[in-house]
């Protein structure tokens, strides 16, 4: 099994600070760490953690910065070959500034604003993983592997994230940039809206399998044409800053190893809590071991002697796009609160509404 991801590669500094930042005034840094990160990095670097055989392909400054996030990589297994140096511009960097009472934070970004120019990607891969921050090379890659599984990490929207979602299989996005891309709103005490944006967007990107990432709430994905949610893993907060990541390569890696949707976003929603006990995005990424044995305690066969993600039905069944009927209306507990986090897996299955975009 081969990986390739393409796409950021950044040196990310985290600062903690105790107190609200304030203009004009000089805020006391208690604590500084320093490691690679990036989007596309931080899941090669859990898909390479956990023994998958993984490409990154980025490009990066010809300075420190660069020889410390490639020697991450190589420490992990993580390969090499399609990192590009560039002699003009530095390393990318994410300047995280982590409150650690209200567990806020405020990202600076500071981007090189390089693309790759080399597409050989001569690896033939099994699997294409893209985070959207490279897209000619991503399309060259698409073209030229078009039969394998690909996966679009969606962080931002603009009109080459909304063009590669037409090119890839599973399409991974957080609620802010769901919706954005349906110019609707998602209100957490009305549960068909999370809907309607769910069958929104499944009919604009139909030929992606699609998931939407809630943060605090859990991810929504749809099985068996019923739209459900599992909620997060209740754990003590210290950083959320990489969680996103952890989820993708985390659910990635099931996928890749057979597991199934289901179980694919239960190891996705244990290894994104886990990360959220630790500091920084990458150094906190759990091992295999921390999240398989979270999952065969929970949800394994002596605890659930039919080895499925336990599941509680809260609603009604999202229409098929087959449906002669396109446009139900939610017909049961179309104001339900959407669940909060739980420490068991539990989803929700609803009706929908809404038109066809373009």
């Amino acid at each position: 099994m081969r990986i390739l991801c393409i796409g950021s590669s950044v040196l990310e500094t985290t600062c903690s600070i105790n107190e609200p930042i304030k203009e004009n005034q000089i805020v006391r840094i208690t604590e500084k760490n320093e490691c690679g990160g990036g989007h596309a990095g931080n899941i090669a670097y859990l898909l390479g953690k956990w023994g998958i055989e993984t490409y990154i392909a980025s490009v990066v400054g010809a300075d420190d910065a660069a020889n410390k996030i490639k020697k991450e990589y190589e420490n992990i297994g993580v390969r090499c070959d399609y990192i590009e140096t560039t002699y003009d511009r530095k390393t990318a960097q994410d300047i995280v500034i982590l409150n650690t009472t209200s567990k806020n934070k405020t990202i600076f970004e500071i981007s090189n604003n390089a693309n790759l120019k080399k597409y050989a990607f001569g690896m033939a891969p099994d699997i294409i993983v893209v985070d959207g921050n490279d897209f000619n090379a991503s399309v060259s890659a698409f073209d030229k592997y078009p039969n394998i599984p690909s996966y679009l990490i969606v962080s931002r929207v603009n009109n080459e994230i909304i063009e590669l979602c037409k090119y890839v299989n599973f399409i991974i996005c957080n609620k802010e940039t769901a919706e954005i891309l349906t110019n609707m709103t998602i209100d957490y005490n009305n549960s068909a809206t999370l809907v309607n944006v769910y069958n929104k967007l499944r009919q604009r990107f139909n030929k992606a399998d699609l998931i939407i990432t809630l943060g605090e709430r859990g991810s929504v994905y749809a099985i068996n044409n019923q739209v459900k949610i599992m909620p997060v893993v209740k754990t003590n907060i210290v950083d959320t800053n990489g969680a996103g990541d952890a989820y993708s390569g985390a659910f990635i890696y099931g996928m890749a190893r057979g597991f199934g949707l289901e179980k694919s976003i239960a190891y996705a929603t244990i290894a994104a809590s886990l990360s959220t006990t630790k500091l920084t995005s990458r150094m906190s990424l759990p091992t295999l071991t921390e999240v398989s044995t979270y999952y065969d305690n929970k949800f394994g066969a002596a605890n659930n002697p039919n080895n499925t993600t336990p599941v509680q039905e809260a609603s009604n069944q999202v229409s098929s796009q087959e449906n002669s009927n396109p446009n139900p209306q939610a017909s049961a507990q179309p104001n339900g609160n959407i669940p909060a986090s739980s420490n068991d897996a539990r989803t929700m299955n609803m009706n929908t509404e809404g038109p066809n975009v373009n």
